[in-house]
């Protein structure tokens, strides 16, 4: 694939009937069909309120997101954010895409090993983890996300203890 010309971002002002702080109109029109589905047989079948969520539809746009990226960044690489929805079947539609896991907590860890992520594919960010989750990430060559200086010693420690360098990254805003 060939590399494109960097192009500066540009911000362009929304006129006309006043956005939401999205930038997005306020009046929409309901959708009617899901998947070629209608609303009114889902809601028959399942109840309401009801969430529906497309596989067809997260493939789409993970595969153009990640088209636009490699473009100007062919070492790109995308991680599934764990607290954005950890339903176990919309991870593994992600994972099947070739996104990584990032994950907050022990609980998203194991879900993330549970969906057969591969350890040296997540990454651990967060600011409260505890010395096990931390020995395990470092066990299985995780990306742990440094939050503050504490956990940077008790990574070091925990490293010196299992005789293993940790994958470490600092995360800057």
């Amino acid at each position: 694939m060939e590399k494109l010309r960097y192009e500066r971002p540009l911000i362009k002002r929304l006129d006309g009937n006043m956005p939401n702080k999205f930038g997005m109109r306020s009046d929409y029109t309901p959708k009617t069909h899901i998947e070629g589905v209608a609303v009114k047989d889902l809601i028959k079948k399942y109840g309401s309120p009801l969430f529906v969520i497309s596989e067809r539809q997260i493939r789409e746009n993970i595969r153009k997101a990640r088209k636009a990226f490699e473009t100007r960044y062919p070492r790109v690489q995308f991680a599934w954010s764990y607290k954005t929805n950890y339903l176990d079947a919309v991870c593994r539609t992600f994972h099947q895409e070739g996104s990584w896991a990032e994950v907050v907590s022990g609980f998203e860890y194991d879900k993330a090993l549970h969906n057969g992520v591969e350890g040296s594919k997540i990454i651990f960010n967060g600011p409260d983890k505890s010395s096990a989750d931390l020995e395990k990430a470092i066990n299985n060559n995780s990306l742990i996300h440094i939050d503050h200086l504490d956990e940077l010693y008790k990574i070091q420690e925990l490293s010196k203890k299992q005789n293993k360098t940790a994958r470490v990254a600092i995360r800057v805003n």
